[in-house]
């Protein structure tokens, strides 16, 4: 028997998906306006990522005008929590990283500053991949000499310079295997996620992301996991969606500021 969800997941849905239509519309109209600075160069790139996912989670979202897929004859209903955790979670980070690195105001030494270290996070990141490559010693040396001078590069950086944090953490900084100065928890919290909602939310998303434990133990009796609606599926779906809708509405205005669009 087909169960119909909630009022509340539908107008959920309804209000979510005027969001993301919005989103892509604010998107197109961005990607024809010469990007002035990097700040407006990565703005276009985040955004665009952040819509391309949104329009993810929204096929995937039952009962969505996006979902009216069909096997067969049949339509196709698929709740899904744990990959929609997922999906949230990469909007969530990709929401982080464009608000760090595109929106938020600070000095020109300061966001050189993030920039390189996103460039050495960069790097280090591809240099751990092409060393499970076999006979890729060239390309190593060149990602080896390319950290280096991105190190020295914030090493000599004013403002990281005038940091205020212990040694340790400047050598952990250097590393290049964080990409953020400051931790993310943070910077969500100054685009108006508070703090205890990430710190629940995020690690909730994380646990189906990676398919921990948390994700699987309580199946059976949770009657998820298996494709099919359930008030465990329907309810933590619809807080995903919620705080999907949060979290783009804000990209989308801030979006809109940078590139001056009314």
């Amino acid at each position: 028997m087909k169960i119909s969800p909630s009022k509340d997941y539908k107008k959920t849905i309804k209000s979510l998906n005027l969001v993301v239509r919005d989103c892509m519309v604010t998107s197109n109209i961005c990607a024809g306006i010469k990007s002035e600075t990097s700040k407006h160069y990565y703005a276009s790139l985040l955004f665009t990522q952040i819509c391309n996912r949104s329009v993810s989670m929204m096929i995937l979202a039952p009962h969505s005008s996006w979902a009216k897929k069909k096997t067969g004859s049949l339509p196709c209903e698929q709740w899904d929590f744990s990959t929609m955790a997922g999906i949230v979670r990469s909007i969530l980070e990709t929401r982080i990283a464009f608000f760090y690195l595109c929106t938020e105001q600070c000095s020109l030494e300061e966001w050189e500053c993030r920039w390189n270290f996103f460039n050495l996070h960069d790097c280090e990141s591809r240099m751990h991949l092409f060393k499970n490559i076999p006979d890729n010693d060239r390309d190593l040396k060149g990602f080896a000499e390319q950290a280096k001078e991105l190190r020295d590069r914030i090493s000599t950086n004013e403002f990281f310079k005038n940091l205020d944090i212990k040694s340790d953490k400047r050598n952990s900084l250097l590393n290049g295997k964080t990409a953020y100065i400051y931790p993310m928890e943070e910077i969500a919290e100054r685009f108006g996620v508070h703090l205890q909602e990430f710190r629940l939310l995020y690690k909730l998303f994380s646990s189906h992301a990676h398919c921990l434990p948390m994700s699987f133990y309580r199946m059976k009796e949770q009657n998820s996991g298996r494709g099919v609606h359930s008030e465990y599926e329907e309810g933590y779906t619809l807080l995903c969606l919620s705080f999907a809708e949060k979290i783009l509405a804000s990209a989308r205005d801030e979006m809109k500021t940078i590139f001056g669009i009314k």
